[in-house]
């Protein structure tokens, strides 16, 4: 409709095309990247900062349900961490890290690590304690009373949680790239603002959308098929 200027919100009719072209592309030299490129560098990034924060969340939750002392000094920490936003450690990462790719992954594992932690520490605390006196009455062992009581009653919880720390995770690194992270999605969509390539910038929002939307739906799927024991 040209209600804005074209050049600043370029209609479909030109987008469109731009994205189907296959030369998605921005940047000279080293700096050049494409958007499959960068997409499989901020999903890569996402990945494993996840993977990594969620082995450490569950670890210390595993730590403070099974060593009460431990309670009074893990949990006001990690209560202390899941307030603040990811993208207040991006200054301090770039400092101490870099502008790799370990800072992304570290920014990523820290919007995952609080958050992640306390959701794990409330729902072992949330399990009815007829199961566990039960379990203990029947002679379960300590692994056991984890694989077959503790982690079938936590399971819906932690599905839900790490859906929402994906989506932590994914502005994360997004917000990470776009500060200062020199490669990724979030990095190709600034240097075509500041190269004024509009088109690009739109096809990196839609990206970002789009491909959250469909790992959301991934997890879903992932849910529903873990899940089929409750119906």
């Amino acid at each position: 409709m040209e209600w804005l200027n074209p050049q600043i919100l370029p209609p479909p009719s030109e987008t469109i095309p731009y994205a189907l072209s296959g030369n998605i592309s921005i940047g000279f030299g080293q700096q050049k990247t494409g958007l499959f490129e960068a997409t499989a560098i901020t999903l890569t990034r996402v990945g494993t900062g996840m993977l990594a924060g969620l082995l450490v969340s569950s670890c210390l939750a595993i730590m403070v349900i099974e060593l009460p002392l431990l309670r009074r000094l893990i949990l006001p920490i990690v209560q202390s961490l899941a307030p603040i936003a990811p993208v207040a450690w991006i200054p301090f990462t770039i400092a101490v890290i870099g502008i790799g790719s370990q800072a992304a992954v570290f920014i990523v594992f820290m919007a995952v690590l609080g958050t992640m932690s306390l959701s794990l520490i409330a729902a072992l605390d949330g399990i009815p304690a007829e199961y566990l006196k039960i379990a203990r009455n029947l002679g379960t062992s300590r692994m056991r009373m984890w694989w077959y009581v503790r982690l079938p009653a936590i399971t819906p919880g932690a599905m839900t949680a790490i859906r929402m720390s994906f989506f932590g995770a994914w502005m994360a690194v997004l917000a990470g790239e776009m500060a200062g992270i020199n490669s990724g999605l979030g990095y190709m969509i600034i240097m075509a603002q500041q190269m004024y390539n509009m088109k690009l910038v739109m096809i990196g929002i839609l990206a970002i959308g789009f491909i959250g939307f469909i790992i959301d739906r991934l997890l879903l799927l992932a849910n529903a098929k873990l899940l089929q024991w409750i119906e």
